[in-house]
């Protein structure tokens, strides 16, 4: 069996003009989810379900970059029609959930909370979801899915402190942030795009895809450091809009 998953949104921090901010659709036969809900990636989802047609939504931790467009979503579902539409899973961590909660007091009404955590697994449909610690300035998931022979493994926000190894085992595709390169300061939140590609290499990953990727910098040169690091493993940077199959 297998499932997709489409860019969304790949820069890190803010929407560019090119990029839109943090933000994946996964699909498989019976399963639309949206995982994570940056700036600009609704839009983006737009070009490709309609927002009624969404199963439910992962949030991998509560910083906007990650959840302002939730909200969008949110006003959609209770006023884009002549009724209110169903509540549908929103799956994140307690803090994650208490801010979107906090923000909009309708987010019960149009979402039902699940609340994971660390070392917990869920499974929707045929998917399996398995959540993982990252070193991030708030609790922030690691998100792992499996379904059948395929694996996809998301970083999220992390430093290099995070369980980012266990999370990336060889799994098929690895969308592992990429926030800061070489010379830049050393960053306890975040991993430069020469450690994605040495925790690539250590987990024999099948594909590493770096995302969150730095506005304004030289990309070109992101993916050179982590080409550098990757032994080999096929290396390239995500753009919105590509698509990966997992498990074909």
């Amino acid at each position: 069996m297998s499932f997709t998953v489409t860019v969304l949104g790949s820069s890190g921090m803010f929407a560019t003009r090119d990029r839109a901010a943090s933000g994946y659709l996964l699909r498989s036969d019976n399963l639309t989810l949206w995982v994570d809900a940056g700036g600009g990636s609704w839009r983006n989802l737009l070009g490709y379900v309609d927002y009624d047609q969404l199963d439910g939504v992962i949030l991998s931790h509560r910083h906007p970059d990650h959840t302002i467009d939730l909200f969008q979503l949110l006003h959609a579902r209770m006023h884009g029609g002549d009724e209110p539409l169903p509540p549908i899973p929103l799956i994140a961590n307690s803090e994650t959930l208490e801010r979107m909660d906090s923000y909009a007091s309708d987010i019960p009404e149009a979402f039902n909370l699940t609340e994971v955590a660390v070392g917990g697994s869920i499974k929707l449909d045929t998917l399996a979801f398995s959540f993982f610690k990252m070193q991030h300035w708030c609790d922030t998931l690691g998100i792992r899915v499996e379904d059948g022979d395929g694996s996809w493994a998301f970083s999220s926000d992390t430093g290099p402190e995070g369980d980012v190894l266990e999370l990336a085992r060889e799994s098929d595709l690895f969308l592992c942030e990429a926030t800061i390169q070489d010379s830049d300061p050393v960053s306890v939140g975040h991993l430069r795009a020469s450690q994605a590609g040495e925790f690539g290499a250590s987990a024999s990953v099948g594909r590493l895809v770096l995302t969150h990727l730095p506005p304004a910098s030289d990309l070109g040169l992101s993916l050179s450091e982590a080409a550098a690091t990757a032994e080999g493993i096929p290396v390239e940077l995500a753009d919105d809009g590509k698509t990966y199959e997992v498990g074909a």
